[in-house]
């Protein structure tokens, strides 16, 4: 009996063994579960960092590119289909002459000149319907009263094809060269009248110098002392059309100056009681405004003296009687500055984007010669000419590099 009770008890106690030896496996999955747990801990650990990096990166990407935008030299602007302002940057905003906050949900239009609104209301029709970019030029009139000429290229986006579209437009301040572009305009067609007149006055001359002629001797003979009235209105029309000539010659590109150092308040002296005695004769007066010591400049003295008297009678005729012209110079910013200020009623807009064209008068027997003539003589002196005009009169510059 003991033997079995002692088999019993050994089979018993057998499995004691291979339960430690479970015990041991448990324990080494476990351990391997948690350096499998750690690790994968340590991987999104970095996966984290670098997420963190990545979207930190993308902050300071964001940062650059917004101040990109908003710091554009051009003005970047979203337009809803009404043609309203939804986005737009601080260069454009600062074109505009507003701030950025008040000018969202603004209407474009506000700012447009009126001849400007279909060019502008065309520019999003199509930019819509052809779904490619588009590029027009309109004037705006920004709330600091300034006009400004700028183009716009707009690009539709994503759903242009419908009612509720949206445009991202660029715009550019063109002024400069649009300005640019009318002085060159104005200069080459006073350089083609010039060749023209170079070529054909001579041509004309000759024959009005032989019929003034024989005029002159049918004066002075009884037999026409009849038609003497007659005879003395056609040389002075001859005289009139030989006038005409002079000044066609005057706007000659080619023309030869005869330059040397001379000074504009000296030749204005020369010349003042001309211009006083033709200011008396109307009942207006002349004063001048002369700065001492300004430097002498190189100067063709007959076509200084051409280009005042030019801008005096100018300024005499577009004031009533007890109207007041000054002429004055000063040195500035290394230049001498001539001007001319009449107390007119000023130019008319339209006139004023035409003055030195060629024939452009509001005078009713007027050739329109003589402005295209100043802005002629001034540039072959390198000179520039500004003028400021309003409802209390108009003031000629005439800019002269110093030598």
């Amino acid at each position: 009996m003991a033997r079995p009770e002692a088999e019993g008890k050994r089979g018993i106690g057998n499995p004691a063994k291979p339960l430690l030896s479970l015990d041991n496996a448990g324990t080494e999955e476990i351990e391997q579960l948690k350096e499998k747990l750690q690790a994968q801990e340590w991987d999104l650990e970095t996966q984290c960092q670098a997420m963190q990096e990545a979207l930190g990166e993308l902050e300071e990407s964001r940062n650059r590119y917004a101040d990109l935008y908003d710091f554009a030299p051009a003005g970047y602007v979203t337009f809803d289909e009404k043609g309203c302002i939804s986005e737009i940057n601080l260069a454009g905003a600062a074109l505009l002459g507003l701030e950025r906050s008040r000018l969202l949900g603004m209407p474009m239009t506000v700012f447009l000149d009126k001849g400007s609104y279909k060019l502008f209301f065309d520019h999003l029709r199509s930019c819509r319907l052809t779904t490619k970019k588009v590029i027009t030029e309109v004037e705006i009139i920004s709330k600091k009263a300034t006009t400004i000429y700028a183009q716009i290229i707009s690009m539709p986006m994503p759903g242009a094809g419908s009612y509720g579209a949206k445009y991202r437009s660029i715009i550019t301040d063109i002024t400069e060269r649009k300005l640019m572009e009318k002085e060159m305009s104005r200069m080459e067609r006073l350089n083609l009248i010039g060749e023209m007149a170079a070529g054909i006055a001579h041509e004309i001359r000759n024959p009005l110098t032989t019929v003034r002629g024989f005029l002159q001797s049918f004066m002075r003979k009884k037999e026409f002392a009849q038609f003497d009235s007659r005879l003395n209105l056609m040389i002075t029309e001859l005289d009139r059309a030989n006038s005409i000539i002079t000044e066609y010659l005057s706007l000659a590109r080619n023309k030869l100056l005869d330059q040397s150092l001379q000074n504009l308040n000296t030749i204005v002296q020369k010349l003042l009681p001309l211009l006083e005695s033709d200011a008396l004769l109307n009942e207006k007066w002349i004063v001048t405004k002369l700065a001492v010591d300004i430097p002498d400049l190189l100067l063709d003295a007959q076509e200084m003296r051409q280009l005042i008297l030019n801008f005096v009678r100018n300024g005499l005729e577009a004031m009533l009687p007890g109207g007041q012209l000054t002429i004055g110079t000063y040195a500035e910013a290394e230049q001498v500055v001539l001007y001319i200020q009449d107390q007119g009623i000023g130019i008319p807009q339209e006139i004023e984007q035409k003055l030195g064209t060629p024939f452009v008068t509001t005078k009713e027997n007027g050739t329109g010669l003589g402005l295209p003539i100043c802005f002629s003589i001034a540039n072959r002196h390198n000179a520039k000419i500004e003028i400021k005009t309003g409802d209390s009169g108009t003031t000629f510059m005439v800019k002269f590099p110093l030598p």
